[in-house]
């Protein structure tokens, strides 16, 4: 199945019996009905080959492959894409649920927007003590732009649930353990278009689940994984061949980013120090606002200056909360 228009439905699953069936009604149920459903099971013990063969023998659009040796998560994302040969594409996580009219308002946009790599939809973040509404919004201008607008805004967008068009330099884009990294390069790729509704919800912190087993990991763990994201990150940078001032706005934006991310795990980890952001992006490394902000569309000057007091009365609380635990020892 391949041609203008058509959809490839990315579904990776693992143990997946409990809400497989679920999300294969909502993929099947889409308004956009030119679709190719692709699933993929890594090495389960579970039912969920089952509940996906079922749905295969009632509709032909459904492929199943099931892998018998683990490939784990970001090789059985890349298992799909590989198999991609329609000009649009989506990863749609095995526990989640879309709106009926995702694929079609998504590749509407795209279709309005020939030069756009991507588009990506606000969603309703789903966990056990309530919901919240995770925002997204349109990347333009240049390859820098883009990045430094995924870096310093904290409403960048569910961009790992993106429609990408294949024929641009997103289509070649494949996943990594840190999905941080296929975000970046999203944007990297070319404009990513937002369509400002909720039509995607993610179940987050569900026990048993794969966010869940991340939480149990010693913070050293992920303090690395964050040195790694940096490490990448410079690289995509690199591959932009910014001038020495867009370097000073992509370094800016990283410090923003990774300070930020740090302590959100902090917090999460119940942390009791502060880990230095030159412990992640190298000696001198910091938030110094560049001269060059002055230089960009106002809207995104406008966005690295807030991001900069908001990170800065972050972090400063976050001092705050150390002092005030080692005074109270």
């Amino acid at each position: 199945m391949t041609g203008d228009g058509l959809v490839t439905v990315c579904i990776p699953a693992y143990q997946a019996e409990a809400f497989i069936d679920r999300t294969l009604r909502c993929a099947r149920a889409q308004s956009h009905e030119a679709q190719r459903i692709l699933v993929a099971i890594d090495r389960s013990e579970d039912g969920t080959e089952a509940i996906c063969r079922e749905h295969a023998r009632a509709d032909d659009r459904v492929e199943v492959h099931a892998h018998r040796e683990q490939q784990g998560w970001f090789g059985n994302v890349n298992s799909l894409l590989d198999r991609v040969d329609t000009e649009f594409s989506f990863v749609y996580f095995h526990d989640d649920v879309i709106d009926s009219t995702y694929s079609e308002q998504l590749v509407g946009a795209l279709r309005r927007r020939p030069d756009a790599a991507s588009a990506h939809c606000d969603v309703i973040v789903d966990r056990p003590d309530g919901e919240s509404l995770r925002r997204g919004g349109p990347y333009e201008g240049s390859a820098v732009e883009r990045v430094l607008n995924h870096l310093v805004n904290p409403e960048r967008g569910a961009l790992l649930r993106s429609m990408v068009r294949r024929s641009s330099p997103a289509g070649s884009l494949r996943m990594t353990l840190q999905g941080a990294q296929y975000e970046m390069g999203l944007v990297a790729a070319g404009p990513a278009m937002h369509v400002p509704e909720p039509l995607y919800r993610r179940f987050d912190q569900r026990v048993g689940g794969l966010t869940d087993s991340w939480k149990r990991r010693p913070f050293e763990h992920y303090v690395e994984g964050c040195r790694y994201n940096a490490t990448i990150a410079r690289e995509l940078m690199d591959s932009l061949h910014p001038s020495p001032e867009e370097r000073d706005l992509l370094e800016f934006g990283l410090a923003v980013y990774m300070s930020n991310r740090l302590r959100s795990l902090e917090a999460l980890h119940a942390a009791t120090g502060l880990t230095p952001l030159e412990d992640v992006l190298g000696p001198g490394r910091g938030l110094q606002l560049p001269a060059a902000v002055d230089r960009l569309p106002e809207d995104l000057a406008r966005a690295c200056r807030t991001a900069l007091r908001r990170t800065e009365r972050r972090d400063a609380r976050r001092a705050a909360q150390v002092a005030g635990s080692d005074s109270a020892r």
